[in-house]
């Protein structure tokens, strides 16, 4: 691109492309007009008022080749965008990426990394595993310069290899249960289910059975299991386990359902002593106490996740890790308002020392 000087008066056909690369006011009836920087230039002499001929104005010229920022934001904006995913126009050479549906966002942290290393875009995201609503922006992508080298644009866009940088999936699973073990007892299984049944309304889903053992027999456990999946259940969630035990009834009972073991422990607080496994395709989630009765953990974390039929895995829970300091970092990843204080209803048929966080 080169700068030139315009003056008002001169022909515009030597300067096809232009467009102003600094503001431009001139005074009309006693008030300024003024048109921005970005702004074609032709598009700049029809808004500007008459009488004004021998006005400067300096605009950037397109080599060969050569994208302007809207049209170099748009095609970078189109390869960033995944499925759930819609575009606004570009405003001001920047394109908003919104979420098209409810849903969780994924992003791709090292691609976005590579795009804005690029030196042809700048790329700004929330972040990766956020509860989305339907129209919130989650991304904005836009070109560094009034004009860029398309084919730069074009070698950013295929180092991406066809995959998006960022996309909303939106929550599926609507079946959830709970099985329950003789350490929980009724008042607190109540309040669970009460929260539990609360929490899952907020993603459409809803808690449609919950067994209370009254044993701890591996193969019973496994029972309930099958049963439950066998009536469609898409989602286990189990309390009374103890992570901590390898001979724990609850894993025992998972692995004669020949359940994969996705992680036991994790590096979140609260949620240390939180286990995945799948059934198939189902997820099922080991819940110690701080994750049953309303308590900000690792399952309102996760939770999302199963919903929305994202694999939870190891490699996943190390990222995670950092930011995993939920009381710390949560809020940034769902909508202000999400969450309230644990309920005094949960303090008292769940009394446990304030410097304990997991049982």
């Amino acid at each position: 691109m080169r700068r030139h000087i315009f003056k008002i008066g001169d022909d515009l056909s030597a300067f096809a492309g232009a467009v102003l690369c600094r503001d431009v006011s001139v005074p009309s009836d006693g008030k300024p007009v003024t048109i921005r920087r970005g702004v074609p230039l032709a598009e700049a002499l029809e808004r500007l008022p008459q009488g004004h001929d021998g006005i400067e104005i300096a605009v950037l010229i397109p080599d060969a080749g050569e994208l302007a920022q809207p049209d170099a934001s748009a095609r970078l904006a189109e390869g960033v965008a995944g499925p759930g995913i819609a575009l606004d126009p570009p405003h001001q050479g920047q394109v908003n990426l919104r979420a098209a549906i409810a849903g969780l966002l994924r992003v791709d942290g090292a691609a976005v990394a590579r795009l804005n290393r690029s030196g042809v875009a700048l790329v700004a995201t929330a972040l990766d595993g956020r509860v989305v609503e339907e129209g919130e922006t989650v991304a904005i992508v836009k070109a560094p310069a009034l004009f860029v080298d398309g084919a730069r644009v074009e070698r950013a866009l295929e180092a991406l290899r066809g995959k998006p940088v960022a996309r909303v999936a939106p929550f599926r699973a609507q079946r959830v249960a709970m099985v329950a073990g003789t350490r929980i007892r009724p008042a607190q299984l109540a309040v669970a289910t009460r929260h539990l049944s609360s929490h899952l309304e907020r993603f459409g889903a809803r808690l449609v059975a919950t067994r209370h053992l009254d044993n701890d027999d591996p193969v019973e456990i496994a029972r309930a299991y099958r049963a439950l999946l066998d009536d469609g259940v898409e989602l286990v969630l189990i309390a009374g386990s103890i992570m901590l035990d390898p001979g724990d009834p609850f894993m025992v009972a998972a692995r004669r359902l020949r359940a994969r073991m996705a992680c036991v422990g994790a590096p979140i607080d609260p949620g240390t002593m939180f286990w995945v496994a799948y059934a198939g395709e189902v997820p099922m989630f080991g819940l110690a106490s701080c994750e049953l009765y309303g308590r900000l953990s690792i399952f309102d974390l996760l939770l999302p996740y199963a919903l929305a039929g994202e694999p939870i895995t190891r490699d996943l829970l190390a990222e995670l890790g950092y930011g995993g300091l939920l009381s710390e970092t949560q809020h940034a990843r769902r909508p202000p308002g999400w969450y309230s204080e644990a309920s005094d209803e949960a303090e008292t048929a769940h009394p446990e020392p304030a410097q304990t966080s997991e049982t």
